[in-house]
């Protein structure tokens, strides 16, 4: 009963969380039910999205059994997700913090990376702060950097933070830039 009753309703807290799709060197380490799975979203090439359920000392993952349970779909639970992800975002009071030709998104920890998912802030709040496309460097979980695209400059600067947390950093996600462009997120090409 006390189980029961602390999943009911349980999707209605998950947040959103970009995850870094798992190496695939020999295959899964261990294959599990696609009950037991975590429901996994692709996002930008290596980057998925997740959801997550604060426990207190801990995140613990939505996984697909809880969709059973509650009776809703991937995109509700993406929904519940991206509002929940956005409401946190407003709670902790993020802030953009300049660091020369680039801007250090800060909301305490753990989150940073997932804001990337936040179309309203990439469409409105951050405008003001590059006039053309974003590129981005979500490096782990508590990184989030941009600049505009088109600046050299801010590019290797966000490099730079990419590899002052690659490859020994935790929870890492990606150790490429990421570009928005007519509202979606794509890794980054050099010519």
């Amino acid at each position: 009963m006390q189980r029961e009753a602390r999943h009911r309703n349980f999707t209605s807290r998950a947040i959103a969380y970009l995850k870094a799709q798992a190496a695939d060197d020999n295959g899964p380490a261990i294959v599990l039910s696609q009950d037991d799975s975590p429901v996994l979203r692709p996002f930008s090439d290596p980057l998925l999205v997740s959801y997550v359920v604060d426990a207190g000392e801990s995140y613990e993952l939505v996984q697909y059994r809880h969709l059973a349970e509650e009776g809703i779909d991937e995109a509700a639970l993406h929904r519940i997700g991206l509002e929940n992800l956005a409401q946190l975002a407003n709670d902790r009071s993020t802030r953009v913090q300049p660091y020369g030709n680039i801007f250090a998104v800060m909301m305490g920890g753990d989150f940073e990376a997932s804001l990337i998912l936040l179309d309203a802030l990439w469409d409105e709040h951050f405008r003001q702060f590059v006039g053309g496309d974003y590129a981005v460097a979500v490096p782990a979980r508590d990184v989030l950097a941009f600049c505009d695209a088109s600046s050299m400059a801010g590019l290797d600067e966000l490099r730079h933070v990419i590899h002052r947390v690659f490859p020994a950093g935790d929870h890492l996600l990606s150790d490429r830039l990421h570009v928005r462009r007519q509202g979606t997120w794509e890794p980054l090409i050099v010519n």
